[in-house]
């Protein structure tokens, strides 16, 4: 589009300087104007797509819109110079044609000859015609005296019948002719063409002379008929056009509202923002498609929706600088969460009890730490459960290397149960002790077995050994010290040790302070006994209560003594 004009506009360059020419080349510069303004729009539209404020747009300059400038002002200078040489030109012409007149009075006053005259005259007219028109405010009255001085020259000078007739038919052939060329403008379709033409045609409708009497009238009323045909032509197209820009108008007052109700919303997700900025444009699309409406009015209800896209764009700019802003923190705990997987995936672990922790407290974390682009949630969600499946993985191999050896600790410990339970004491109280520490110390040996085994098989082993100590020639005490102390190096070998045995060591713990605090009654009950008469039987009943709980106390020393001997586990 504006490479046509432009290319307009250099051939116009190429004509001779005239009215016609300077009317033509307002008419491509407002066409070029328009194109511009298009062209705009569409910048604007996508400036505050990409997040810019209309208050800091600047259209992109264009080197067709330098050369087309460059154009105008050649144009204009052009325009300039040749107002100059037009101006000198109507003043000569006025001159001369004032001359014209003057020598037509004068002719009619003084001249008795009237072939002479009727001679004089015709020239007269000719140079007046080859003058041609004058676009000057003057010369309208100058007009009117040279066509009355000719009309007083026809009816006051006694010509000859055939030389006014022939002259009046001459005349009457050009207005006829130029009442066609009116006529032949109705069916045009360029108005701004027409209004050209009908200028000059009524300048020379002006410049023709008289006519035969009977014929005069039946011209004028067909020039007027025409003239009002096409001034009405003209007219109805202005009110056309007029009609069509109100229109035009008040569409885009419908586009500005629906598009200031977009921009008076605050949407609540991406995807309602992504939706209203498509109807947005579809309102632009719209806008541009409506065509012009009343130059001022047009300005005005372009700046408000400029006004309302700006409004819309900042709000969308805001929300997801927000978005952003929460996606980076979202992000960066993402991140720290899954440096921290890869790195327990990547570490050898004994125990994998406070990994699996740390695991599960991580996938925790990551349902918590917020959301980010989709893509790089996909990507980093990829990587974490890769992590997550890598420890597991792991974690799952080696429990199943441990359930393989724990199967075979369990037989193992099934057979020393069996062992245990086949030995039959010698009788060689010392033999058969070592024979059953022995018993004890492989137990001790053999690893850890399945979980829901070690309580079934710890109570078979510990059964059946106690039962071989209680067939051993020994006081009962000291064989409650051995099965004890059986219990004890068999605890120190379990899985969970150090738990067993605090809960053990606890519990000799608590008897203690309580025998003991049972011990100080029975001392200060003695005390009293031993003061107080008729008191024999119960006297005697008190020490051996104290006897016994000394001898319970010595016990659960001995017991806890036995803690101190094995070395508990972490």
């Amino acid at each position: 589009m504006k490479e046509e004009l432009i290319l307009k506009l250099e051939e116009l360059l190429k004509e001779d300087a005239s009215e016609d020419t300077i009317t033509r080349a307002n008419e491509i510069k407002n066409d070029y104007l328009k194109a511009c303004e298009t062209v705009t729009q569409d910048q604007l539209q996508k400036f505050l797509e990409d997040g810019g404020n209309s208050d800091d747009f600047e259209p992109k300059k264009d080197p067709l819109d330098t050369r087309f400038n460059e154009l105008l002002v050649i144009f204009a200078d052009r325009d300039h110079k040749q107002k100059k040489v037009l101006q000198s030109e109507i003043s000569g012409k006025l001159k001369a044609k004032e001359e014209i007149v003057a020598a037509i009075e004068k002719l009619i006053a003084e001249e008795a000859n009237i072939g002479k005259a009727f001679h004089a005259f015709k020239e007269l007219q000719t140079k007046w015609n080859e003058i041609g028109n004058v676009s000057s405010k003057e010369y309208k009255n100058l007009q009117s005296i040279y066509h009355r001085h000719s009309h007083n020259f026809y009816y006051n000078m006694k010509l000859s019948k055939d030389l006014r007739e022939l002259d009046f038919k001459r005349n009457l052939e050009q207005r006829t002719q130029l009442l066609t060329k009116i006529e032949s403008l109705l069916p045009m379709e360029s108005i701004r063409g027409i209004e050209r033409m009908i200028t000059l045609y009524r300048m020379e409708w002006s410049e023709l002379g008289p006519t035969p009497p009977e014929t005069i009238e039946p011209l004028r009323t067909k020039y007027r008929e025409l003239l009002g045909q096409v001034f009405q032509k003209v007219r109805a197209f202005y009110q056309e056009r007029q009609k069509d820009e109100e229109v035009h108008l008040e569409a885009k007052k419908k586009l500005l509202e629906r598009a200031k109700g977009i921009a008076a919303e605050n949407f609540e997700n991406g995807k309602q923002w992504q939706s209203m900025t498509e109807t947005l444009n579809g309102i632009l699309e719209e806008w541009k498609k409506v065509g012009f409406g009343p130059r001022a009015e047009n300005e005005k209800v372009w700046e408000d929706l400029r006004a309302a896209m700006n409004t819309f764009y900042n709000k969308k700019r805001d929300y997801f600088a927000g978005i952003k802003k929460v996606q980076k923190e979202g992000r960066d705990k993402k991140t720290a969460i899954l440096e921290k997987a890869e790195k327990i995936a990547a570490t050898a672990h004994e125990s994998f009890e406070e990994a699996t922790k740390e695991i599960l407290n991580l996938q925790q974390e990551w349902k918590t730490a917020g959301h980010v682009e989709q893509w790089e949630e996909n990507k980093m969600w990829k990587r974490f459960r890769e992590a997550c499946d890598k420890f597991f993985t792991a974690k799952r191999e080696k429990f199943s290397e441990r359930d393989n050896e724990q199967l075979k600790n369990l037989e193992l410990k099934e057979a020393l149960v069996k062992k245990v339970e086949d030995f039959t004491p010698s009788g060689n109280t010392e033999e058969d002790l070592t024979t059953l520490r022995s018993f004890s110390e492989e137990w001790k040996a053999i690893s850890h077995v399945p979980f829901k085994e070690k309580q079934k098989i710890w109570e078979k082993f510990k059964n059946t050994l106690d039962a071989k100590y209680d067939k051993l020639k020994l006081e009962s005490s000291q064989k409650h010290l051995l099965k004890f102390k059986n219990s004890v190096d068999s605890l120190s070998s379990s899985e969970d040790s150090g738990t067993m045995l605090r809960k053990e060591q606890s519990i000799i713990k608590d008897k203690i302070n309580k025998l003991q605090q049972t011990i100080n009654q029975y001392e200060n009950n003695l005390g009293f006994f031993r003061n107080s008469k008729n008191m024999g039987g119960l006297l005697a009943e008190v020490e051996s209560n104290l006897a016994r709980a000394h001898e319970e106390m010595d016990m659960l020393k001995k017991k806890l003594k036995m803690f101190n001997e094995v070395p508990a586990k972490s």
